[in-house]
């Protein structure tokens, strides 16, 4: 009687738009036993991979880019049917796991679950034991929600500022240029006259009427509904009432000086809506880096033999990559509620954008595999901006185009008379024309986008680019894909240092 003949290893296919999670993952299921015969990044060259190599096991992210997981679940599933699919996703299992099983899956894996767990369960799901649930790996506990904050007005002894109001006094004194600035309650100053032409904003009604609101704009330039309800009540000694802005609904209050109409815009009800997205769509973008931190921290405690020194290396670089993800999104968090406060403070000096350029593509794109970002230089003329902001705005603009792109990737620093402009360059769908106006906004995703990063990124450029005199700008490629240009003025000799606080009304050179 011949003895039987071994198991046949499963054969699994990993498909998550990380590339260094998919590594750690492959790692994980080959000590496991497991024989991974594939990976991908998104749904749509994830459903060709499982076509090609007819696995047994799935395990499938749910927020990818070009296609999410739940949109390439039934593909996979009919490419498949005895194949079980574990989905993994950041999103919490209350709010995703149903969707998942109904949609096809056979378990549901949160994000940041230890790697023992993770495998324990894809063999209860694999087996047909017990766990296949969606609950087989512990759900963190999830933040509360915070309290509406309350807002209270200053009373104004003299009259606010154009744009020539004077610098700011001593780091002990805190002028009332200063309060005015900084108070977290819009404040709009009018000429009292037909137009109501725009006298003075601070940096929160400037983030509420958007970059239009100039000193001597017409105030129906900047907002319609505003204007025409500032109109309606220009007789009232005050006033009271709603109005939609682009940066939400707020409650604007009006009060009458001897020469002019102060308008106060409170945001508080809009700013606690933002914030509740923000920790949504943060807490899901931080949970990828934080699971592949956490999981290589937990694979390091392995012996020598499952680790050997070249895969330390290289589980090392995904630490440091990773790392570096979770910088640039506290980074955007920071930036954005500074400008929100009207405390974004810049030190405007010479830089060379090439350098910028050059230092962010080597230093943060290193290493990752298949990877490759041209840089062009064609202009070598100094600019005048906050060297670590312009990296800043260089790396949310590389970030989105390999997260929303597809290769070749360039990065072009040209000239343009008396400009130095850089082009990030991809040949990805680009941005639907529907949704080009509303780009730059905070919070904003495009109908049927996969919803993946805090939705902060280019909202913060176009604030930063704006700060330096600067602009951003989206175009179509020619052949297809994305260009987003940020274009700065060429210093034409070298400039004094000169720090700038705040943004729009409150910018001071």
């Amino acid at each position: 009687m011949s003895a039987a003949a071994p198991a046949r290893p499963l054969r699994v296919v990993v498909i998550d738009d990380t590339a260094d999670l998919r590594d750690l993952l492959r790692l994980a299921l080959g000590r496991g036993g497991y024989d991974v015969v594939g990976e991908a990044g998104d749904g749509r060259a994830g459903i060709a991979v499982v076509r090609e190599q007819r696995p047994d096991l799935v395990l499938l992210d749910l927020s990818m880019p070009v296609m999410d997981g739940l949109e390439a679940l039934p593909s996979i599933r009919r490419s498949v049917p005895s194949a079980k699919v574990v989905v993994l996703s950041g999103f919490g299992a209350t709010q995703m796991s149903e969707r998942a099983l109904a949609a096809g899956a056979d378990g549901y894996v949160q994000k940041g679950a230890s790697l023992d767990s993770l495998l324990a369960y894809v063999a209860e799901v694999t087996s047909g034991g017990p766990g296949t649930d969606g609950h087989g790996a512990p759900e963190p506990e999830r933040p509360e929600a915070p309290e509406t904050p309350r807002t209270s007005t200053a009373s104004m002894a003299s009259r606010a500022p154009g744009s020539d109001a004077p610098p700011p006094g001593p780091a002990s004194q805190i002028s009332w240029w200063q309060a005015l600035s900084m108070a977290p309650m819009g404040i709009l100053e009018l000429a009292d006259e037909p137009l109501f032409r725009i006298v003075f904003t601070n940096a929160t009604a400037q983030r509420l009427l958007g970059a239009s609101a100039g000193p001597g704009t017409p105030l129906g330039f900047t907002s319609g509904p505003l204007a025409t309800l500032v109109a309606y009540h220009r007789l009232d000694a005050d006033a009271s009432f709603d109005v939609e802005l682009d940066g939400g609904t707020v409650r604007a209050t009006m009060r009458r000086t001897g020469w002019s109409v102060l308008v106060f815009l409170d945001s508080a009800t809009e700013d606690v809506g933002l914030l509740r997205r923000a920790i949504a769509t943060t807490a899901h973008e931080i949970r990828g880096p934080v699971a592949v931190i956490c999981g290589i921290a937990e694979a390091s405690e392995w012996g020598e033999d499952d680790l050997e020194p070249e895969l330390r290396t290289r589980l090392m670089g995904s630490v440091a990559r990773q790392a570096r993800m979770l910088d640039s999104i506290t980074a955007d968090l920071l930036t954005a509620a500074q400008v929100q406060r009207g405390t974004l403070r810049l030190d405007l000096r010479p830089v060379r954008p090439q350098q910028v350029v050059e230092s962010l593509v080597h230093d943060r794109h290193r290493g990752v595999p298949d990877l490759v970002v041209e840089v062009r230089v064609d202009d070598d003329r100094e600019v005048r901006a906050d060297a670590l902001r312009l990296e800043q705005m260089v790396g949310n603009l590389l970030g989105n185009a390999l997260k929303y792109g597809r290769a070749p990737f360039l990065v072009h620093v040209r000239g343009e008379g008396d400009r130095v402009c850089i082009d990030v360059v991809d040949h990805g769908p680009g941005v639907p024309e529907d949704f080009r106006a509303d780009l730059f906004r905070e919070f904003t995703r495009a109908s049927g986008a996969v919803a993946t990063g805090t939705g902060l990124g280019l909202y913060v450029v176009r604030t930063l680019a704006e700060a330096q005199h600067a602009s951003v700008a989206y175009a179509p490629g020619r052949y297809g894909g994305s260009v987003f240009t940020i274009s700065l003025a060429a210093a034409q000799e070298p400039l004094a240092a000169s720090p700038v606080e705040g943004v729009g009304g409150a910018v001071e050179q």
